[in-house]
């Protein structure tokens, strides 16, 4: 019933929202234009029309129309913020889209900025409304409490903000919960029967909270708030590991609970993998003078070959090999055992911001990071990215910490945080913490930062 009752006011309050928007529009058109002649009566239906249908649409995805007991104002101005700047671009697409441009986009940023006041001042007046009502004993809901001593902030939290509306009529818990509860709230021990409880008193939730969660205490509880249809709701620690992380995958009819700590947004990765592959091909073919040029400066120095290729560890242990221009001699892998003692880095990488096997046009290339151009190829070949977690060769990958190897579990890149943040002045640990911190981070937006800075650091030429 409780949910019914919700949604009748959820869907009304969305219409709401609605006739907020049209308002806001005319009062837009009639601040602009002072009147409201220059639109014809077909036009307006138009516009009239797709806000309505828009704004009742992002008002559900938002969930602006929800009354959330515990919401911060800051969240709701976010989400009215949200809902507004994308209304008004698709409105905005609209004036294009119907050839409106008698119209103009000016009107629409004064119809931004209205709707935005009064939108948000409708939603302080009802939750401030419905608060008000909640804290003089109005509009509440009845709870018990199953938990444990982890239960304790949330006991805390329900008695502080009486505007929540939540009355404790019961909590299930152990002696600590009895000793400092238990003059202000009836505490029961565990062995309450929750089913006969549920059906001798008045309740409205049940809210499970502890530390360790066993399956069958779980179990029971669940079937027993559902056969009177109240509502159930679950607290654990282990919640914080999931995040935003987790979501239900269906096999055919089975749900399986998935948790992955890889980036799942699908349009976003799929965007990342066009942008790969078109910006990919738009350099190796703008940059071919480049590439010709910086070929006969190696082959001119030394007579050596061109490229330089090594086998690399790429997305979750495939192998490839990466292709960069040549800055070292020829014989530089065989010198290398002779230099393990100079090496810089700790960890299983060799760095050394004097190694003498770096060629006078090789120590420019790593400079400016030119080296790198020919991994455009990788990239157009699907085996790297732009912006990602350098790809490391095998016998680093051998010498990995079991922690270290979840920087694989993204496709490598040409560029990363660790290249634009100080490269051979990092410890190797911190590296790959701050790969780490990408995959669990990461956005389109952190890409284009990562970008822009490999650009400052190419101008700077402060690389190794």
């Amino acid at each position: 019933m409780l949910k019914e009752k919700e949604n009748v006011v959820n869907t009304f309050l969305a219409f709401v929202e609605v006739s907020i928007a049209w308002l806001s529009f005319n009062l837009s058109l009639f601040l602009y234009f002072g009147h409201f002649s220059f639109l014809r009566y077909k036009d307006s239906i138009i516009l009239h029309l797709i806000i309505g249908f828009v704004w009742f649409t992002l008002g559900k995805y938002f969930r602006l129309s929800q009354l959330h007991r515990s919401r911060p104002y800051s969240a709701i101005l976010f989400n009215c913020v949200a809902l507004v700047l994308s209304g008004t671009a698709l409105l905005g697409l609209a004036v294009l889209v119907f050839d409106l441009y008698y119209i103009g986009f000016d009107p629409l940023i004064y119809f931004g900025f209205i709707n935005l006041i009064l939108m948000f001042a409708f939603k302080v007046a009802i939750y401030s409304s419905f608060k008000r009502a909640r804290a003089h004993g109005k509009n509440t809901r009845a709870i018990i409490i199953i938990g444990d001593y982890t239960a304790t902030p949330f006991i805390e939290q329900v008695l502080k903000y009486k505007e929540w509306g939540y009355k404790i009529v019961s909590i299930i818990g152990n002696g600590d919960l009895s000793e400092m509860y238990g003059k202000l709230i009836p505490v029961l021990p565990l062995d309450t029967d929750i089913a006969k409880l549920l059906e001798s008193k008045t309740i409205d939730e049940v809210i499970f909270i502890k530390d360790k969660m066993i399956v069958e205490e779980v179990e029971e509880v669940t079937n027993a708030c559902s056969e009177v249809g109240v509502i159930f709701r679950m607290y654990s620690p282990f919640f914080n590991k999931l995040k935003s992380k987790a979501h239900i995958h269906h096999y055919n009819t089975m749900p399986l609970l998935t948790i992955a700590n890889t980036p799942t947004d699908y349009l976003a990765m799929r965007a990342k993998v066009v942008f790969d592959f078109i910006f990919s091909f738009l350099v190796i073919v703008l940059a071919s003078p480049v590439f010709v040029f910086i070929s006969l400066l190696i082959k001119l120095t030394d007579n050596g070959p061109v490229f330089f290729k090594q086998k690399r560890v790429g997305l979750r242990g495939r192998r490839f090999y990466a292709f960069k221009f040549r800055t070292m001699v020829v014989n530089a892998e065989e010198l290398k055992a002779k230099l393990m003692e100079d090496n810089e880095m700790d960890g299983p990488v060799f760095k050394m911001k004097k190694d003498p096997r770096i060629t006078k046009i090789g120590s420019f290339l790593r400079k400016t990071s030119l080296d790198e151009l020919p991994q455009f190829f990788n990239v157009l070949m699907g085996d790297m990215s732009v912006v990602g977690p350098r790809p490391p060769v095998p016998q680093e990958v051998k010498e990995y910490e079991r922690w270290q190897l979840r920087r694989l579990s993204m496709k490598p890149g040409i560029t990363c945080t660790w290249q634009v943040s100080g490269r051979n002045d990092i410890p190797f640990e911190e590296w790959m913490k701050m790969d780490l911190d990408y995959i669990d981070n990461w956005s389109l937006k952190l890409d284009f930062v990562i970008f822009l800075k490999t650009i400052r650091t190419m101008i700077k030429a402060d690389g190794h």
